[in-house]
């Protein structure tokens, strides 16, 4: 695990992408439960993307227009396009086309799908580290949406509570571990640190958030890690429109309560088998094993 912490490896994912396209065409759905869904207009067409406002309501992807308003009565339906008997994606591609425009000028991009990219902020980390002075100190304002996985624990629930408490308690838990973060990192600018090169790399991506905002109004979440399994991981933990920091030391503690199935290219028949064969449920249980034997039952390269 410790292999790697000199890259800074970020996922920039869309917040509810399609959603947010049919929103900026047809403004009055912003703030409204709505979801979209495609093709055959058989019980409302089936939903392949669901608003947060929806979501709440127990709408889920898949699901028939039909018995999503049964949910969620007042549930608003977009349809995508059709041309020649198939999807017309053309809008879409556009408008990922602008926001990938725009994060290419932070960092080296990787396109994943039509509203996700992998961005190696390597480079563009240690060149921020090597225009500060010695003694760098980064002010937690300027990470306004990040989160620092591992950093602190959330406070025990309490009582039920109403939505407006527990999104002031989330925003409490998120400053006091940036703080606690900040307040973490070594007195002196190492250049090659992990934790400083990690830290670089959340300020560049808060940065390109806020530009890709601007410039297009669309929202995107983020992971910052060492890699594009730990950033894909991590890039879901905090949604939407945030940001979440996994430095290596909180990587045991996530793995100790995540299932083999969350980690990227383990979601199908290779994390059941591995799950199976290995008789274990969690990443922290299949750290256990020693390297030797995974290569010895599953192959040098996927071992």
């Amino acid at each position: 695990m410790e292999r790697g912490q000199e890259r800074v490896v970020a996922l920039v994912d869309m917040d509810c992408f399609y959603v947010q396209v049919e929103q900026r065409t047809n403004p009055e759905l912003r703030g409204k439960p709505c979801a979209v869904v495609q093709y055959k207009t058989w019980q409302g067409g089936s939903i392949i993307a669901v608003s947060y406002e929806a979501r709440a309501h127990g709408v889920t992807r898949g699901m028939k227009g039909v018995e999503a308003r049964k949910k969620c009565p007042d549930l608003q339906l977009a349809r995508i396009p059709e041309a020649h008997g198939k999807a017309n994606l053309s809008k879409y591609r556009e408008a990922s086309a602008q926001v990938m425009g725009v994060m290419s000028r932070f960092g080296v991009i990787e396109r994943a799908s039509i509203d996700e990219a992998y961005l190696d902020l390597t480079a563009a980390s240690q060149e921020h580290l090597r225009q500060v002075e010695d003694g760098w100190r980064v002010p937690a304002g300027l990470l306004k949406t990040t989160f620092v996985e591992g950093i602190n624990q959330p406070h025990p629930a309490q009582g039920s509570g109403d939505m407006g408490d527990t999104a002031a308690l989330k925003e409490e838990e998120r400053r006091a571990g940036v703080q606690a973060w900040l307040d973490s990192l070594p007195p002196h600018c190492d250049q090659d640190g992990p934790e400083l090169q990690l830290t670089a790399g959340a300020l560049i991506v808060e940065q390109m958030r806020a530009a890709v905002a601007a410039e297009t109004g669309y929202r995107c979440s983020a992971g910052i890690s060492h890699n594009k399994a730990l950033a894909k991981l991590c890039c879901g933990l905090n949604k939407p429109d945030r940001q979440t920091l996994l430095p290596l030391g909180s990587v045991p503690r996530l793995f100790d309560t995540l299932p083999i199935g969350k980690i990227r290219n383990l979601g199908g028949k290779l994390g059941e088998t591995i799950a199976e064969l290995l008789n274990i449920k969690y990443m922290g249980q299949l750290r256990e094993f020693p390297e030797s034997q995974l290569h010895a039952q599953f192959g040098e390269k996927t071992g």
